[in-house]
C-alpha cells in the first residue's frame, strides 16, 4: 500500500506535465497537418514533447533553449541529407557536424544533446517526396506551441516555494530546539547531532533559492500568472542564508563548550526555544517582527553573563543572526542593528 500511494502521490505531481505533453503534441500535430498541410508532422509533436516534457518548475528559458536546439538538429540534418542521403555513416557526419554548430552557438548542454538526437531522426528516418524543409518548419511548430503553452498554462510555481520554506523553516527550528536541548543537559553528543542536522539544510536552501528565480521568472512570463508573487521570498532566502550560517557557528560553539565544560549563559536554551518558535512555518512574518526584536533587545553580554569565551561568542553569533533574520523581514540594516542591545564595553 506504500508503494501504491507513493506511486498515486508522483503522479499527481507529474499530471500537469504530462497533460500539457499531451497537449502540445496534440496541437502541433493539427497546426501542422491542417495548416501548412504536411504528411505525417512527427518532429511536429516531438518537438513540443521535448521542450515541455521537463521536471515541474523548470524555467521557461529552458524551454526555448531546447526549441531552438531540436530545431537546429533538424534543420542542419535536413540541410546535409539533401547533399550526402541517408545511411550510417551519413548519421554520424550529421550528427558531428549538428552538436558542433551547437555548441558554437553557446548550447548548454540540453539544448546540444537534443541538438544531435534530432539529427539522427532526421536522417534515420525516411523523408516524404518533395517535402523540402518541412521537418524544420514542423520542429519550428511544435517548439512554438511548447513555449506557449508553457507561458500560457504553467504550474503555479509558489507551491514548490511554500513547500521548500516549510521544510527549510521546520528543520532550522528543530536544530535550535535540539541544540536548546543538548545545553540543558549538558550533551556534548545531542549538541554535535544538532549540528549535524544543520549541515543537512544547505541543499534544501539552494532548491528553495532556485525555485524563488524559477516563481519570479514564470510571474514575469506569464500573463496568467501577472500579480502572483511572493515579493519577500528572494529577501527571506538571503536573510536565512546568512543566519543560518551564523547559527551553525553558534551550534558548533555550543558543541566545543559542552565537551570543555566551558560555562554558557544560563538563557541560552530558552532565547534558542524562542528563536525556533519564531521560525515556525505556522508564524506569521508580520507575528514574528515584534518577538524577534524583543529577543534581539535581550542579547547584552554582560547582562546575560557571557564571561566565558564560548559565551561571547553564542551571544555574538546570535546578534548577527537576529539583525539578518530581521531584515528579511522587511527592516533595512540600521534599524535592525538598533534592535539590539548596545555594547558599552569589550567582553572580558
Amino acid at each position: 500500500m506504500h508503494a501504491l500511494r507513493d506511486a498515486w502521490g508522483r503522479v499527481r505531481a507529474g499530471s500537469w506535465a504530462a497533460a500539457q505533453c499531451g497537449v502540445g503534441a496534440f496541437c502541433a500535430w493539427e497546426f501542422s497537418t491542417h495548416v501548412l498541410g504536411h504528411v505525417r508532422p512527427y518532429f511536429a509533436a516531438v518537438a513540443a514533447v521535448v521542450c515541455l516534457g521537463l521536471q515541474v518548475g523548470s524555467r521557461l528559458r529552458r524551454t526555448a533553449e531546447l526549441a531552438i536546439g531540436v530545431s537546429a538538429g533538424v534543420l542542419i540534418g535536413d540541410l546535409l541529407v539533401q547533399v550526402i542521403g541517408q545511411g550510417a555513416w551519413q548519421i554520424g557526419v550529421v550528427v558531428t557536424v549538428a552538436l558542433l554548430i551547437a555548441v558554437a552557438a553557446g548550447g548548454t548542454g540540453l539544448a546540444v544533446t537534443q541538438a544531435g538526437l534530432q539529427a539522427v531522426f532526421v536522417v534515420a528516418l525516411p523523408r516524404t517526396p518533395n517535402s523540402g524543409l518541412h521537418r524544420w518548419e514542423d520542429a519550428l511548430i511544435g517548439g512554438g506551441v511548447g513555449l506557449l503553452i508553457a507561458a500560457l498554462l504553467p504550474p503555479d510555481p509558489w507551491k514548490k516555494v511554500d513547500r521548500l520554506r516549510r521544510q527549510y523553516l521546520v528543520e532550522l527550528a528543530g536544530t535550535l530546539r535540539d541544540a536548546a536541548e543538548a545545553v540543558r543537559s549538558g550533551s556534548a553528543t545531542a549538541a554535535a547531532e544538532a549540528l549535524a542536522r544543520g549541515r543537512l539544510l544547505e541543499p534544501v536552501l539552494a532548491t528553495w533559492e532556485s525555485a524563488v528565480v524559477v516563481g519570479h521568472e514564470t510571474v514575469r512570463l506569464s500573463p496568467l500568472r501577472r500579480g502572483d508573487h511572493h515579493a519577500g521570498d528572494e529577501r527571506l532566502v538571503v536573510a536565512l542564508e546568512r543566519a543560518t550560517r551564523n547559527l551553525r557557528v553558534l551550534v558548533r560553539r555550543v558543541t566545543v563548550a559542552l565537551e570543555t565544560h566551558d560555562p554558557l549563559p544560563a538563557a541560552l536554551p530558552e532565547m534558542l526555544d524562542d528563536l525556533a518558535h519564531q521560525l515556525d512555518p505556522s508564524t506569521s512574518a508580520d507575528a514574528a517582527l515584534d518577538p524577534l526584536i524583543e529577543l534581539a533587545s535581550r542579547l547584552d553580554p554582560a547582562q546575560l553573563g557571557a564571561s566565558s569565551l564560548s559565551g561571547q561568542v553564542v551571544v555574538a553569533q546570535l546578534r548577527v543572526a537576529l539583525v539578518d533574520l530581521l531584515e528579511g523581514l522587511g527592516l533595512d540594516h540600521d534599524r535592525a542593528r538598533e534592535a539590539l542591545p548596545t555594547l558599552r564595553h569589550p567582553p572580558a
